[in-house]
């Protein structure tokens, strides 16, 4: 008799274990009705979140120079050899092109040979003399530097969009370099500052 009376105490004991947990599970899964597990979750934010680009260098294997572009910018090297005459507007293939499809900015850059002797005077005249055509004479001609030489930067006023388009020239190993920004739906500050972030990174490669 008391091992009968033993085994249903303890069967009595399992049953209401196993009610317990019964309940519990059912209380858990009401509590959480039309959610899905933390694992599912995570895995859903994973994919669904795009990492922002952070601010990297590119190299122009044909014009043998590197800048560090922005955080979202976008890059093409040149795929023709530039003549070192006419300047071209936004995504022409004979210039390596930096685009900030945000605020529709473009900034260019080339290099073409120069004849021996040329003074670097000589090269910001012909780059004015190659300026897009709906830009002024340049304003606010000064010295600076590009990749470490003697460079330099001025202005022109626009009427295609842009209130001013930013260059600068340098001469570098036998070639004349030049670097501008024709395209920008941005402020002028805004511009100066990216500009001048840009042409502060730049180095020469060869």
């Amino acid at each position: 008799m008391r091992a009968r009376a033993k085994k249903r105490a303890s069967g009595s004991v399992l049953s209401a274990i196993a009610t317990v947990l019964v309940m519990t599970a059912c209380a858990s899964s009401g509590s959480q009705s039309g959610t899905q597990p933390a694992s599912i979750l995570l895995s859903g934010t994973q994919s669904s979140t795009t990492t922002a680009s952070e601010p990297h260098e590119f190299s122009s294997t044909r014009y043998g120079f590197a800048v560090t572009l922005p955080e979202g910018w976008s890059e093409v090297d040149a795929s023709f050899d530039w003549d070192g005459k006419k300047l071209q507007t936004p995504g022409a293939p004979f210039f390596a092109n930096f685009d900030d499809p945000t605020f529709k900015r473009t900034l260019m850059a080339a290099s073409a040979t120069v004849p021996e002797g040329m003074q670097l005077a000589d090269w910001q005249a012909a780059m004015v003399s190659g300026h897009l055509p709906s830009c002024s004479e340049p304003s606010n001609v000064r010295q600076t530097t590009l990749g470490g030489e003697p460079a330099l930067a001025w202005t022109e006023t626009c009427d295609d969009g842009t209130v001013n388009s930013n260059k600068v020239a340098a001469l570098h190993g036998g070639r004349g370099y030049v670097m501008y920004m024709p395209s920008s739906a941005a402020s002028d500050a805004q511009d100066r500052d990216i500009f001048e972030g840009i042409r502060q990174s730049f180095r020469f490669t060869t």
